[in-house]
């Protein structure tokens, strides 16, 4: 079982994660970039496609979130797992965000199914992972993919 300091140190670092995406929904990134990991096995996996590996790639994808987000909040979270070890913190949640999005005139809501994965770094935890996508109902897989020649 993890000492009381260890699981007191993995929830402010969830603490500043969820204050950080509260910026994040405002178009301000800065305090998502500084809890990072800036390593080349940073990654995210955004729920608008593609991925991204290593420091650079994470951050200029930050970038570009931001210039989507133009104005919004709350960004609120149903905790569903938070395993916490000496070197790793993992949590999923039901991320919901109430935002106003480049190129739409009014606010739009949505909620995401989000996997954060923390890495002790340096005496500290930095978000080593991200990965979002829009919670959806349940489908059957072949509604939505196509057959591949083969």
């Amino acid at each position: 079982m993890p000492d009381e300091e260890l699981v007191r140190s993995a929830r402010d670092a969830v603490e500043q994660l969820r204050a950080a995406m509260q910026q994040v929904a405002r178009g301000d990134v800065s305090a998502i970039k500084a809890l990072y990991s800036h390593t080349d096995d940073a990654t995210s996996f955004f729920g608008w496609g593609g991925y991204e590996k290593g420091w650079a790639e994470v951050s200029r994808r930050w970038d570009w979130a931001a210039r989507q987000f133009k104005g919004g909040g709350p960004v609120t979270y149903e905790n569903l797992t938070t395993i916490v070890t000496p070197d790793l913190v993992l949590t999923t949640d039901i991320e919901t965000l109430s935002v106003r999005l480049d190129g739409m005139p009014a606010g739009t809501r949505w909620s995401n199914r989000v996997t954060h994965v923390f890495r002790r770094e340096a005496g500290g935890w930095r978000l080593l992972h991200r990965h979002a996508n829009r919670l959806e109902d349940r489908y059957l897989p072949s509604t939505r993919l196509g057959a591949t020649p083969g």
